[in-house]
């Protein structure tokens, strides 16, 4: 598919991200003033992650220094969706050097913009971004990884192997090469899975289900160690996508190979929080606590639990254990300090 907007069939749906309201400000007017109206705005990686995921935008302008979470790791993220795998990326960043230059084509960046730019500058690099074909190889690539993800689909697995390595002589791939790394393992060569796993997460550091994959190998080959690093990484990417469900599942894969693991019971207990299964939290948190009653993070967000359940003796309580353990701790002060005035302070786990 040619990664390029029809005009004419309507206004693209843009999403602008940058901690900078006055940049926002400035990138809309120059968007408006090329005939793009449709604008998204996000303060944040999160953000922008959360509105990516409901509003699948054709053209993302990123700043590279989002405050949470960097542009290219949002990047890294979006195209693992297949809603915005051909979404069109700008990205600009205050230092682009060569190691930027790689990572970001490595990512799928369409077009890139030392920051600060002129004005015309960024129009010209929006409409080349947004109206100019891209080179035909590429083309062929992304018309190649289509047609693969549907072998992949179909169980065509010797037909997705010859079009994975058709891809490859054009250029290196974090989805095909978890494609191949996939139909390896099924076919029980798992050291050569691991290999093609551990080139999908070099090109791509955020690849959930390429670290799942290591670790369900590694785990088969008794390496428990090794099966746990992958297992939470993949759990930590699925939370940081807001897919519950899925880190849920892998942090409980991860327990079974270690049942006394602290941040596991702690992510657990983030999840059924945002769920709204307190009870469930609680108990996660609880046994938490039993491994490392020294943590002051997981009394933070067991009190805010308690809030959730309007138990405010609670979450004061909840609250002075983790001081007393880090007097320091100012969220925990902040939270602290609005329960007892009677003010409910917005704040997320830790």
């Amino acid at each position: 598919m040619d990664k390029t907007i029809d005009l004419k069939a309507g206004q693209p749906t843009i999403l602008m991200a940058d901690s900078n309201i006055a940049q926002l400000d400035k990138i809309a007017s120059l968007l408006q003033e090329i005939g793009l109206f449709n604008h998204l705005h996000a303060e944040s990686g999160s953000e922008a992650m959360a509105m990516i995921k409901n509003f699948n935008p054709e053209l993302l302008i990123l700043s590279q220094e989002l405050p949470d979470i960097p542009g290219l790791s949002i990047l890294s993220l979006v195209r693992q969706r297949e809603e915005t795998l051909n979404t069109i990326v700008v990205l600009y960043a205050a230092h682009v050097n060569n190691r930027l230059l790689i990572r970001a084509g490595r990512c799928g960046v369409d077009n890139i913009l030392k920051h600060p730019f002129s004005d015309e500058d960024f129009q010209k690099k929006i409409m080349e971004s947004v109206l100019e074909p891209r080179d035909p190889q590429i083309r062929q690539a992304e018309r190649l990884v289509d047609k693969c993800q549907e072998q992949m689909d179909k169980g065509e697995y010797e037909e997705a192997l010859q079009t994975c390595n058709e891809i490859l002589d054009i250029h290196d791939n974090a989805e095909v090469f978890y494609n191949l790394g996939y139909i390896l393992s099924i076919r029980g060569k798992f050291e050569e899975a691991l290999s093609y796993f551990k080139k999908a997460t070099r090109i791509n550091g955020h690849h959930a289900k390429a670290f799942k994959q290591m670790g369900l190998i590694y785990q088969k080959l008794g390496r428990v160690d090794d099966a746990q690093v992958c297992l939470e990484r993949a759990a930590d990417l699925h939370l940081t996508l807001k897919e519950e469900n899925e880190a849920e599942e892998i942090l409980n894969a991860v327990l079974s190979l270690r049942p006394d693991t602290t941040n596991v019971y702690n992510s657990l207990g983030i999840i059924y929080r945002r769920q709204g299964r307190l009870d469930e939290a609680l108990k996660a948190y609880e046994k938490a606590l039993k491994v490392h009653p020294e943590d002051e993070n997981i009394y933070f967000n067991v009190s805010r639990v308690y809030l959730d359940q309007n138990d405010k003796p609670g979450a004061r309580e909840s609250l002075r254990k983790a001081l007393a353990i880090n007097p320091g701790f100012v969220a925990a002060q902040d939270l602290l300090r609005a329960t007892e005035i009677g003010f409910k302070l917005k704040t997320g786990e830790s």
